[in-house]
């Protein structure tokens, strides 16, 4: 067992005693890892990890509504309150959801200047939305910041703040900042895409034609031009969805703002040592977690197949009793 694992399996055992007694967030200690198991249940075929990996393959698949305690209890086959004695409630499962989305992906490296490194981990997470849009259907909760892929998330981006003379509190107030722009382009994003950006030809024409110069003045060039609904010229059957350029050029201003506050300052006495960067020991630290995590992912994967080929085979056999019965059924009719 890796080092960072029989750290956690430690803590774990020492936490689950004090959770009975203690109130402390069950989903949090989900999400960590140092929560006990029921002590009743499949306990071989389920877990939380493997509920919120076939409920992220639902959401994935049908969008987060499809995802209920029924429907992820009849993914294995069982009755939905085996599922709740792993996981408490719905609201609980969309929270480690949340969590397990973005540990399910490879994010960058920090780098050394804080634009670079900062550009690098929007740019990542914009993508991860895309990846998972169903995320932006769960709302932000404290518990949901507390946990590890979102912890880890948030010292990464405060890591390419290390050199910005800022104070704790603001690079907190510039993270929270961010984010708020990040999640707002990927919703706008997701919600165009998802509604359907096209406009038809005659709700163009309806909108050149009540959109007037004295009304609307700023924008009634734009929509003249076309640029208004997503057509530039030299680009036929441009839509108005939000694109990666509409991204990049309000993460530039976010840049350039931020340049313009920061820069200019002198160094800001520090209430905490600033994070150095990310030496090879921790990146090795980390690629072993990552490892550790992938082997899991994999064997939940091939225990996941074994499953699905004993249901395959009840069917099959289900089907060539059923298939006897009809030609048995034809046979006596026939005579």
């Amino acid at each position: 067992m890796h080092a960072t694992q029989y750290a956690w399996h430690t803590v774990g055992q020492e936490m689950g005693e004090q959770m009975a007694s203690e109130d402390v967030s069950r989903v949090v200690a989900l999400a960590w890892g140092v929560a006990a198991a029921p002590q009743r249940g499949p306990k071989r075929e389920l877990s939380h990890e493997r509920i919120v990996e076939t409920a992220i393959e639902i959401a994935d698949a049908e969008g987060l509504p499809a995802v209920t305690m029924q429907r992820v209890a009849q993914s294995f086959g069982y009755t939905t309150m085996a599922i709740y004695r792993y996981v408490a409630t719905k609201d609980d499962l969309h929270q480690l959801m949340l969590d397990a989305a973005f540990a399910d992906l490879a994010p960058p490296a920090v780098t050394g200047d804080w634009r670079e490194g900062l550009g690098a981990w929007m740019g990542w997470l914009f993508e991860a939305y895309g990846a998972h849009p169903w995320v932006l259907d769960i709302p932000i909760s404290m518990e949901a910041l507390l946990m590890p892929s979102q912890m880890r998330l948030a010292d990464a981006m405060l890591r390419t703040f290390r050199d910005l003379p800022a104070t704790d509190g603001e690079r907190l107030a510039l993270l929270m900042s961010l984010s708020t722009f990040l999640r707002g382009m990927a919703g706008i994003q997701r919600d165009i895409a998802h509604e359907g950006a096209e406009v038809s030809a005659a709700t163009k024409a309806l909108i050149r034609e009540v959109a007037t110069p004295a009304s609307l003045p700023a924008l009634q060039p734009l929509i003249d031009s076309g640029a208004y609904f997503g057509e530039y010229p030299g680009e036929s059957g441009a839509s108005a969805e939000v694109t990666e350029e509409d991204f990049a050029i309000g993460f530039q201003v976010w840049m350039a703002g931020i340049a313009a506050v920061f820069e200019s300052r002198e160094a800001v006495p520090q209430e905490h040592p600033r994070p150095a960067p990310e030496t090879p020991a921790e990146q090795h630290e980390r690629a072993e977690v990552e490892l550790a995590a992938g082997v899991a992912a994999r064997k939940a994967a091939e225990q996941r197949v074994k499953v699905l080929y004993k249901e395959e085979a009840a069917l099959r056999k289900r089907r060539d009793s059923a298939k006897e019965l009809a030609k048995a059924a034809a046979r006596a009719e026939r005579g």
